[in-house]
């Protein structure tokens, strides 16, 4: 059970301006309580409605542009007055020295794992203050016992029992593979990801894959991130074959203020449902439930119904997203 937190307190860097177009790490710096500090943002923060629900003000904010060769618009962040840009390496900066000079810093930092995802959770809270970096701490220790509680469960589990899965992502034909974000939170969970090795010659370690490739790994469980591509994998004549779609084991994945499952802080429920869904014995007495409302209510100051909880568990589709 989560320990009540208490209201932000006051520090220099309360009225900081801050950008990003990053919609997880939008997130994660409403988490650590800076949501409203946000003068820049993405377009697909402002379409999720639990983001909308706490921070109702986004649907206002500017959306930070970027082009089609990811770059920023130094101009754009220059007249929002941002002071912090919160960005993911790899994204390019162009004219730095002059944003440097008008007072706009920007963070570039490491994604598309697990460990660089805790860290700039660290990073983010020690560039905003003192009170952020109590939720940060406060949100480690939660992330560090769910991942104690997951490992100490299977740690007995043979390789052999691992269950297979499949995750698609951006459609029902793009996946990942070691390593990545996606690879990491199932091996946690337990996962035996099928398309582990498929990646081995590109550098993301992610991509457009054959169906036929998909059928002949056979997953017993495949997990969408788009509900809209767990309806097509179970609709669709193609698919019907694969023993995730036989035994009714496919999933669209949890999404609150973002999808669990990508670089978001909501990533600590993410393998313990994974987990909990593959190995239901192994955790008979973890309820997802009321873990999903204590992490919201703690983290982020949401009371959730009954409703929006089995819409965070079992996401309808969302015309846009």
């Amino acid at each position: 059970m989560l320990v009540s937190g208490g209201l932000r307190a006051a520090d220099p860097h309360a009225d900081v301006r801050i950008a990003s177009p990053w919609p997880a790490q939008n997130t994660i710096i409403t988490m650590l309580g800076y949501g409203e500090n946000i003068v820049g943002t993405s377009s697909v923060a402002q379409q999720i409605p639990l983001f909308r629900q706490s921070l109702p003000r986004i649907a206002n904010v500017a959306v930070v542009s970027v082009n089609v060769g990811h770059e920023l618009n130094p101009e754009q962040l220059i007249a929002l007055g941002a002071q912090l840009v919160f960005v993911p390496k790899g994204m390019a900066v162009p004219q730095d020295d002059m944003l440097a000079k008008t007072g706009v810093r920007v963070l570039a930092f490491e994604a598309n794992s697990m460990a660089a995802l805790t860290h700039r959770v660290q990073q983010t809270a020690d560039v905003l203050g003192t009170d952020a970096q109590q939720k940060a701490r406060d949100y480690q220790r939660y992330f560090d016992r769910n991942a104690r509680l997951v490992k100490t469960r299977l740690a007995d589990l043979p390789a052999s029992e691992r269950v297979t899965v499949y995750h698609s992502m951006g459609n029902a034909l793009t996946t990942t593979g070691r390593p990545s974000l996606n690879q990491d939170w199932m091996d946690l969970a337990g996962a035996r990801n099928v398309a582990e090795n498929w990646f081995s010659d590109k550098k993301n370690s992610a991509g457009e894959v054959a169906l036929e490739k998909v059928v002949a790994a056979n997953p017993s469980v495949i997990v969408a991130m788009n509900r809209r591509d767990a309806q097509e994998i179970q609709t669709s004549p193609q698919w019907a074959g694969v023993d995730a779609v036989v035994h009714h084991r496919v999933y669209a994945n949890p999404k609150g203020m973002f999808w669990w499952c990508r670089e978001t802080s909501e990533e600590a429920l993410q393998f313990l449902w994974l987990a909990k869904m593959l190995y239901p014995q192994r955790f008979a007495d973890v309820d997802m439930q009321q873990e999903t409302r204590d992490f919201y209510q703690h983290f982020f100051g949401i009371t959730l119904s009954d409703a929006q909880i089995a819409d965070i568990l079992n996401p309808p589709a969302q015309v846009g997203l």
